[in-house]
Formats: structure tokens, sequence, C-alpha cells
């Protein structure tokens, strides 16, 4: 029997997603619900398996759409007029002026200095640093890039093997520790922020950073606290550190002091936005604007051209038309009806924390991270309904769910990082299933009596 393989499993996800569609054709004007099907199915299919690269498969919805007319046109772009659109637009910009202005660099280096000869304070600087990278950069795939090689450095500069456990311990922290606990920050990762976008698009539901930050912050401080605490006796290899090499620090450029002016100021108000009530995402728009004028130095002339890449925010408007075609066509309260009806849910209390929260984990690994918004956001108000608890309530319950992989190819991220490093799949596989236990047995009840403590549920 050949092995099942993700082409096959696209090629299976088109042709049922096509089947559905050319059913819904045939039915005229009473097909909307099987064409918006097609269009679902055979989108997260790709999604999932990434047969195809995903400006391809945005591309293919956005065409199915407008082909099928199953919402107006204007819809079918709604993506690109969102909140969260321009949010990651502008994340893709400070990311790439971060990098490419060495900045990133020279944070990482003075990281190094911190450590000393400990392995327990080199875990927990790593951790530290990379959790404290998702204020700086909102982009996961940029910290990834950037904190892996800083780890390899620091566990080469403790004297530690490249391939033995103590490396390999630290570069895995790094790169669970750049991705998980950051989801305690609204603009640090591309699913909060297709989801939180996607809420403010649907139902009107806005996602305030500093609220958020407060929402998120107990679950996500359990995850940094057990990643250290598994990481430190990760080895038991002796530490002999190498004597550093004796250069003269490199001042700081002009353009990397203008770019630490911008973020300084970006990310100030971004936590003070109760204060304010700018949203964030004009916040984000106006320091990408600054960085990415040529007069400021911070980015060429040509970066639009030869740096930047917004393939990730077209596949976020790509995502929000799936959402939108399904609600359009009806969709999402048929299969509300069916999956909620069969949920412990009702009450409000944490027995219905939990049903969202398990409804969320499971659609989640049946996509990508990136890609579950587009199967849970349609049912945030049915679920809502069904169990007491506000819009806001169930959408940062959903976001519990999307930030929890049980393993790590739920999260494109850890991916990257399994392939650019030489850290074990294995490693990655029992820290997620260690930290996804622990969040479901812990850190959802935690979460709970932490929303009821501030008056959110």
């Amino acid at each position: 029997m050949a092995a099942l393989t993700g082409n096959s499993v696209a090629a299976v996800g088109i042709a049922a997603g096509a089947g559905l569609a050319l059913y819904g054709v045939s039915l005229g004007g009473a097909g909307d619900i099987w064409k918006a099907a097609g269009i679902g199915c055979a989108a997260l299919t790709l999604f999932a398996t990434r047969a195809v690269p995903e400006i391809v498969t945005a591309f293919g919805i956005f065409l199915s759409a407008l082909a099928l007319g199953v919402i107006p046109r204007e819809l079918v772009f709604s993506g690109f007029m969102s909140s969260g659109f321009w949010l990651l637009v502008s994340g893709i910009i400070l990311g790439v002026a971060i990098t490419t202005t060495g900045l990133a660099a020279r944070i990482s280096e003075r990281l190094i200095d911190f450590t000393g000869p400990s392995y327990p304070r080199a875990i927990f600087i790593i951790a530290a640093a990379g959790m404290a990278l998702g204020i700086l950069i909102p982009s996961t795939m940029p910290r990834i890039v950037v904190m892996i090689p800083i780890a390899a450095a620091l566990a080469e500069r403790l004297g530690l093997a490249s391939d033995g456990r103590g490396a390999i311990g630290l570069v895995a922290t790094a790169a669970t520790a750049t991705l998980l606990p950051t989801y305690a920050i609204l603009t640090a990762n591309l699913p909060t922020i297709v989801h939180v976008g996607t809420m403010d698009q649907l139902y009107g539901v806005q996602s305030i950073y500093s609220e958020y930050l407060l929402q998120q912050l107990p679950v996500n401080v359990l995850r940094f606290a057990l990643l250290v605490l598994l990481m430190v006796g990760f080895t038991g290899e002796t530490i002999a550190p190498k004597p550093a090499a004796d250069t003269e620090a490199e001042p700081v450029k002009p353009e990397q002091r203008r770019l630490i002016l911008v973020l300084g100021a970006a990310i100030l108000l971004w936590m003070t936005d109760f204060a304010h009530g700018i949203p964030p995402a004009w916040v984000a728009l106006t320091a990408a604007a600054f960085v990415i004028w040529p007069r400021f130095g911070m980015l060429k002339p040509t970066a639009m051209k030869e740096q930047i890449d917004l393939t990730p925010a077209i596949f976020f408007a790509s995502i929000v038309t799936v959402v939108a075609t399904a609600r359009g066509a009806g969709l999402d309260q048929i299969l509300a009806d069916f999956v909620i009806e069969k949920l412990p849910l009702g009450g409000g209390g944490l027995s219905s924390i939990y049903g969202v929260y398990g409804f969320s984990l499971i659609l989640s690994h049946l996509t990508t991270a990136p890609a579950a918004p587009a199967v849970l956001v349609p049912f945030a108000e049915p679920l809502a309904q069904a169990t007491g608890l506000s819009l806001e309530a169930v959408s940062m319950t959903q976001i519990l769910g999307i930030s929890t992989p049980a393993i790590p190819y739920q999260a494109p991220p850890l991916i990257v990082a399994m392939s650019i490093s030489k850290v074990p799949n294995a490693v990655f596989l029992r820290l997620c299933l260690w930290l996804a236990f622990t969040v479901t047995v812990i850190g959802v009840p935690i979460t709970f009596f932490w929303w009821q403590a501030i008056g959110f549920v």
C-alpha cells in the first residue's frame, strides 16, 4: 500500500472541494452552501499540507470566491481592509528593518555576556530573550532565524558540543520560547493577528494590546516557567567556557539608533493604548512608514522590491475570504449547530471554557495554527450563544486552543526550527506534549479564575 503523502492528501482535498463546488453550481442559487464548503475544503487542505506555496492557494481562494459568486466582490477582498492585514504588513517591514540594520545581531551579542558559565542561567537568558523579541519583532519566523544562531553561538562559547544535549537544549529552548510564551503579546504571532483581525472584521470585536496581554498573561507565564524548568535539567554535560574574543565593541550605527527610537515609541504606544485608544494597526503603520522612508536610512529605497515579502499578509487576507464565504452562505451556522450540540457547554463556567478550548485545540490540529482562525472564527458567535460567554471571552479561549500545539507540525515556526537546527524532532515533540498537557490541566483553570478575578467572565 502506497504511503499517504501531503501531495496525495492535497489532491483528495482539491478533488473533494471541486466536487462540492460543482454540485453547488448545479443547484443554482440554492447551492451557495455547497460552493462555500468546496472553497473551504480545498483551501484548508492546501494550507494544512502546504502542497503548493501559500500565495498560490491564496490567489486560488480569491479567484474561486469571485467565480462562484457566493459573496459580493467587496467581501471577497475584505481582508485587505481589516486592521489585522495592515498590522501584519507593518510587522513584516519592522522585522526586516531590525534584521538588516544589524540591530537584532547587536541585541543577540549582548545577551551572551549575561549568562556566564552557568547552564541554567543560559537557559533562562535564552528563553527570556526569545520572549522579549516577541515585543521587538512582530513576526515569529525572523525571531526563530535570529535566536537559533544565538543559542548555537552561546553553546559553543560554553564549550558544549554542537550535537550534544547541552547545545540541543539551548537551541530547543530558543525556538520554543520565541514562539509559545509570546502568545501573551498581541502583535507577536501570525495566528493571533489573523484571529483578532478576523474577529474585528466579522463581529466588530476589537482586542486592545494591553487588555489582551492581561487576559493571556497567566497561561503564558506558565508556559515560560515550565519550559525553563524542563530544559534546565536537560543535560549533564560539563560547562567549560571558551574565552571570549577581545574585540572593541562596535558603536551603534545611526540607522540602528533611529530604529530604536521608532520601535521604542511604537512599543510605548502599544502598551498604553488603554489610555489613548489608538488602534495597534495605526501605531504599526506609522512606525513602518518611518522605517521604510529612504530619507531615514533604515531600509534601502528598493527594500519593498528586494527584501520585503508580503506573502503572509496576502495569506491572511485569503483566510478572511474563506471565513467570509462560509458566513455568507450560512455554512458556519450549519456546522456550529451540528458540533455545538455535542459539546459539554452551558452555564458560562469552567466547563464551558474547557468545551471551547478543547474544540479549538482539536480543530487547530486539523489545519495549522495560522489557518485555524478560518475554521474557528465562524463558530465564535454560536459558541457564545451556547455557553453564555461573551464573544470576547470565546475569542480569547479559542486563542488558548490555537496557541497550544500538542505536536510541532501544528506550528510552522517549529517546523522551520526543526529544519534549520540540529535538534531532533523528538525533542520538540516531547516539549509540545508536556506544555500542552500542563496548559490543559493547570493553565486553563488558572486562566478561568484569573478572568473571574479581573471581571472578564
